[in-house]
């Protein structure tokens, strides 16, 4: 079992056992060996009966006697191997006086092993009984004159004989060690005689314990014992607890009377075997094995004194303890490092280095330049990690630079619990096709993840976010998806097919609003001006045109003469022309009317076919789904549609309009033979009647020009056309706003639509919250939680918006200051407010248009080949607003941290909630932290992180080495005057050594450090 190189290991201490020097031991005593032979072998059978049991260390605490473990440590001097790795401490078992309880009251002192025999001699010379005349150290002198004291009626409570006492003195002594009490005062005296080498052992809820004593009667008395007790023999759980410091279900109706008591100050608490017997040794009560996390030394047992919560654990086996032993794959055993065979070089560098590595935090410390670094960064790349990019040390710039190819001459080879083995050259790069087993987090990564998360240019922090909440899911919710983005796809598939839907109709809408822009422009109004002058121009002319009258012949009396055959047909002619112009216009307006519907029907008849397509998709969707459950998927499904009815109503209002194109055609030609026919009478009429004929047709045609001049509102490039089209303009602002409306009610259902995706995926946090709530610092005063929330896509919106709109005209002209008005716009939006993000969309398309008090149409806007539709969907489909996950720190958001802030969150977020089990590695975590930042932040949960996990940090920090109680220390050093050798020192921080180089490298040396401590001292 290696003391000086793993650090602190857990190890299995009995707090409480006997020797054959005991006076109540099972078996045969010291005392009672006949001669040195057999003391030696009570002796010798005493070492192999601790090698055989399972403690690696044992107290021994013999009533009123050091003999035992005196005799044992001489055994083991003259026999260095006799007891291997185990350690024994001294220790003694007393009785003091007390009138706080009717039964007695037991205290045990526990030494340091260090102590001379003359020192355990003074101890027992300090601790007094109290005779009739004087107070009297302990011997058996002492205790046979104690015995003989006693009166008649106290011996004969004890079951003892008065004159057997007064008559034997092997009886008298034994009589004295079971009743004698100790001066309670003597108890302190002789603890104060050894100082810091001493301890005080106080049973609490076991045999001759203080919980037994009427508290509100004697509080003061059994609250100054409390307070003096460095240990605690406690059997009781909740009261452990309590005595540990931690506020828990089981103690909370005592747990804040029960800490004032002990002045809010830790204490370790223990239980022993009380083994009086070789075969009891390691034989816990109801398996209440005590296991401490420290060197097998005194040292080591007052730094589980000064952390008992995590040093110390009752039970079986700790749980770390088992998880190692189950997952020897997830944890470092050791490296080691070594120049590879046929390379030459003389520096030595990481030639040697070899160091076993402890399963909990390692802290790396040294000075600057001493290859801390260096050694996480070989460590990270034996284990695969594929973060080499982040490296400082075995860098192209540093380790690998040059033509040396130093990186290439040596080989790690890193050792697993479970015997794998990774073996890699220091210029290798990571194995792509090989999982990573070490996760190594530099000062540059936390930097470059947190800026990268701010400016939006990346999504790597939220996917490290996505794949710690997927990980911390009900395995029954995650089911059989690979990935969270798998997950909320498939959850959220019926939102994201609503929003899609809602943004089509926005464009359609924009199209349309783009349209009525485009009418309601001043040029447009002029081409309609202009057209409709040009048409009551020419309608002017043609009044001018208009074929001057000629009169009906009249016969010789002055009457209407009586018409010719030839005249009569003309007559019918013109009228039969006018009415094919009637039918044809009619036919006209009844064809116009049938393609409309002929259109409308086939748009219907397309989307309906778009629909069955889609109905057949979903019906391929949720078949397999139902299928699981049984269901079959006509029985909640059903889609029925017309299209066949459709495609009928299509069909004949396409037969409609061939007939009436026919129609149309038959009449024409029927107009030419009536015209060639008229043409033909016209010639065979006298001059006046030929005159008046003529003067008929004339008249008819300009009446048919005249009247398609007029037209009509729905004839295109008529007076009337353009008329109506004139007075619809007055109509655009209405028609706008309502297109607007409708647009607006689709972009606030699209936001309404993220707000509850959002809101639903915070369920996904309740796991890692319940673990936030476990530490009321983190949750209450530092007010870290997870987000999920939209989120404005900034840099990717300004992007695409200055990709349509122009800078040199316009609100947002000019490169620079036109990019700072819209930014200025983006930073004063809240986007968790749905009328604060459509208030936005609306003041941008104002600024974009403004030209000072003047409004420009959106068109001059746009940049060439663009319209203002692409901006409108831009806007107003919210193409940028994104879910997004994120913490928050304070109530701020990681976007308006500083540089510290967002480390320290980042690393709540890699200790506290990420369940990955590889071994981590930590490069000056503390890096842009303030002390108590560290200490009131990190501390705690880098504590609760080494208990599921292996963590190696480099620190400069003494509260993260110290406070977070390192189990092992690595002290770097770099010796360029050796050949630019690398040193690596490794212990428990209860290592003189390793405490040292703690003081020198993290504290700036031991006068540094007091200079400092007595300069607080000062303060208040």
């Amino acid at each position: 079992m290696n003391r000086t190189n793993r650090g602190s290991l857990w190890r299995l201490w009995d707090f409480h056992a006997h020797t054959p020097a005991s006076y109540q031991w099972g078996g045969l005593r010291l005392r009672s060996a006949k001669d040195d032979t057999e003391r030696e072998s009570i002796i010798k059978q005493t070492v192999q009966a601790m090698n055989d049991a399972d403690p690696d260390v044992y107290v021994l605490m013999d009533y009123w006697t050091f003999d035992g473990f005196l005799a044992i440590r001489k055994y083991l001097q003259a026999n260095p191997d006799a007891l291997g790795a185990k350690q024994i401490f001294p220790g003694i078992e007393l009785r003091v006086e007390s009138s706080l309880k009717s039964e007695r009251l037991n205290v045990h002192l526990l030494l340091d092993p260090a102590l001379s025999d003359q020192e355990l001699a003074d101890v027992l010379g300090a601790l007094k009984i109290q005779l009739k005349d004087r107070e009297r150290s302990l011997s058996d002198d002492c205790f046979i004159q104690y015995a003989r004291e006693l009166g008649e009626d106290k011996l004969g409570k004890h079951g003892k004989d008065a004159e057997k006492v007064r008559s034997d003195d092997a009886y008298a002594l034994q009589t004295g060690w079971e009743t004698a009490e100790l001066v309670a005062s003597s108890v302190l005296a002789a603890l104060k005689m050894v100082g810091s080498k001493g301890l005080l052992l106080q049973p609490w809820d076991t045999y001759g314990g203080l919980k037994g004593i009427d508290f509100v009667k004697h509080y003061a008395e059994v609250r100054r014992l409390m307070r003096a007790a460095d240990i605690f023999e406690c059997k009781d759980q909740a009261c452990r607890e309590a005595f540990h410091g931690e506020e828990t279900d089981n103690n909370r109706t005592f747990f804040r009377n029960f800490w004032s008591a002990i002045d809010g100050k830790a204490r370790l608490c223990v239980r022993g075997t009380d083994a009086h017997e070789f075969g009891k040794y390691g034989q816990f009560p109801n398996g209440l094995k005590t296991w401490l996390k420290a060197e097998p030394t005194f040292a080591g047992l007052q730094q589980a004194i000064r952390e008992p919560a995590f040093r110390s654990y009752i039970g079986d086996k700790p749980p770390k303890v088992a998880m190692v032993e189950a997952n020897g794959s997830l944890f470092m055993d050791r490296l080691k490092v070594n120049r590879r065979a046929g390379t030459s070089g003389t520096e030595k560098w990481f030639d040697g280095v070899e160091i076993e590595l402890n399963a909990d935090l390692v802290a790396i410390i040294g000075n600057k330049g001493s290859g801390k670094s260096g050694l996480a960064e070989v460590l990270a790349l034996a284990g695969n990690c594929k973060a080499r990019k982040y490296f400082t040390f075995l860098n192209d710039k540093r380790f690998m630079s040059g033509n040396a190819q130093r990186a290439g001459q040596f080989e790690a080879t890193l050792t697993w619990l479970n015997g794998d083995k990774n073996v890699t050259t220091l210029n290798l790069a990571a194995k792509e096709n090989e999982p990573e087993r070490i996760k190594y987090i530099s000062q540059i990564y936390f930097e470059e993840l947190c800026n990268e998360h701010v400016t939006g240019k990346s999504s790597r922090f939220e996917g490290e976010i996505r794949n710690v909440l997927f990980s911390h899911m009900d395995s029954a919710e995650r089911l059989s998806f690979k990935t969270l983005d798998d997950y909320l796809k498939a959850k959220e598939a019926p939102a994201i097919d609503r929003i899609t839907a809602a943004r089509q109709m926005i464009q359609g809408l924009n199209k349309q609003i783009t349209d009525l822009e485009s009418q309601g422009s001043p040029a447009y109004l002029n081409d309609l001006t202009e057209k409709l002058a040009r048409k009551e121009l020419a309608l002017k002319d043609l009044e001018a045109q208009k074929p001057a009258e000629v009169l009906q012949p009249q016969g010789a009396d002055g009457d209407t003469e009586q018409p010719s055959e030839d005249a009569v047909r003309l007559e019918a002619i013109g009228k039969e022309l006018e009415s094919i112009v009637t039918a044809s216009n009619e036919n006209d307006t009844k064809r116009r009317g049938a393609i409309l519907r002929r259109n409308a029907l086939s748009k219907v008849e397309e989307g309906l076919a778009l629909f069955e397509s889609q109905a057949k998709e979903t019906d391929k969707k949720f078949v397999d789904s139902l299928v699981e459950v049984g269901i079959a998927i006509e029985s909640v499904l059903s889609v029925q549609t017309s299209v066949a009815k459709i495609r009928e109503m299509v069909v004949a209002e396409e037969a409609t309009i061939a007939q009436l194109v026919t129609l149309n055609g038959e009449m024409q030609q029927k107009a030419v033979l009536l015209q060639t026919e008229r043409t033909k009478l016209q010639e065979t009429l006298d001059a006046p009647n030929k005159a008046f004929q003529l003067y008929l047709a004339a008249l008819q045609q300009w009446l048919q020009t005249k009247a398609a001049l007029l037209g009509g509102a729905e004839l295109a490039d008529t007076v009337e056309y353009y008329k109506a089209a004139l007075a619809a303009l007055e109509k655009l602002p209405e028609e706008r706003k309502a297109l607007e409306a409708s647009r607006n009610g689709f972009t606030r259902a699209i936001f309404k639509e993220l707000s509850a995706m959002a809101l639903a995926r915070r369920a996904l946090f309740a796991p890692v919250d319940q673990i936030v709530e476990q530490f009321p610092n983190i949750k209450d005063d530092l007010k870290v939680a997870f987000q999920s929330n939209v989120f404005f896509n900034k840099p990717a919106f300004a992007e695409k918006f200055f990709g349509l709109v122009k800078q040199n005209t316009g609100g947002f002209r000019g490169e620079e200051e036109g990019t700072r008005r819209l930014q200025e716009l983006l930073r004063l939006t809240d986007f968790a407010s749905e009328e604060a993000v459509m208030t936005l969309m609306q003041s941008i398309c104002d600024v974009a248009v403004s030209a000072g008090d003047a409004r420009m149409p959106m068109s001059q806007v746009m940049r060439a080949n663009k319209v203002s539709s692409q901006l409108y969907d831009l806007l107003f489909g919210l193409e940028d607003l994104e879910l997004q996950f994120s913490l928050t720190l304070a109530d701020t958001t990681i976007e308006q941290m500083s540089p510290g802030q967002r480390g320290a969150l980042l690393l709540i977020f890699y200790l506290l909630v990420d369940h990955d089990p590889t071994p981590l590695i930590l490069d000056q975590p503390e890096e842009n932290l303030d002390n108590q930042t560290v200490y009131s932040m990190l501390v705690p949960i880098i504590q609760k992180a080494k208990q599921r996990r292996q963590i190696v940090m480099v620190t400069h920090n003494a509260n993260l080495a110290v406070c977070c109680d390192a189990e092992q220390i690595v002290h770097a050093e770099f010796d360029r005057t050796a050949d630019y050798s690398l040193k690596y020192e490794c212990g428990a921080i209860e290592n003189a050594s390793l405490n040292q180089a703690v003081i020198d490298v993290l504290e700036g040396t031991q006068p540094a450090f007091g200079n400092r401590r007595g300069k607080y001292a000062t303060v208040g």
